[in-house]
């Protein structure tokens, strides 16, 4: 499927603070369902709109881990595989530093509106892969 994705701010503040050795930065944590537009979305945007609430795909805690994408441990990945437990459409979604829509590192929509069904499954994959600029 294809998509439009981008980091936000919060991750570069993010980076920085991991970088300088604060204890207390926004880590990638959890994965939240967008059920709105998400078509004005930019580097600025804080959180979703309209955060999914249903059965199965409310914000929850995501795997993280550290993959190879060109060179060795260069990407952050999070990964979550949620189930509907009830009808909705979602959009897209975005990685956050906590259960709470707020303070979002990272979002991706998808290229068309995605209906679910009870039990249905949408697999949610975030990567940021950290280069040199061109």
């Amino acid at each position: 499927m294809a998509q439009v994705q981008s980091t936000t701010n919060n991750l570069y503040v993010a980076c920085a603070r991991a970088i300088a050795g604060e204890e207390t930065f926004n880590k990638f944590t959890h994965i939240g369902l967008d059920k709105a537009n998400m078509g004005s979305y930019n580097e600025s945007t804080n959180a979703l709109t309209t955060i999914a609430t249903e059965s199965g795909l409310g914000i929850t805690a995501a795997t993280v881990t550290i993959v190879t994408t060109t060179v060795a441990n260069d990407t952050v990945q999070a990964y979550k595989a949620f189930t509907a437990g009830a009808s909705a459409t979602v959009t897209g979604f975005g990685l956050f530093p906590a259960g709470s829509n707020a303070n979002m590192l990272f979002w991706c929509a998808f290229n068309a509106p995605q209906p679910l069904e009870n039990g249905d499954q949408v697999n949610c994959t975030g990567k940021v892969q950290f280069k040199k600029g061109s």
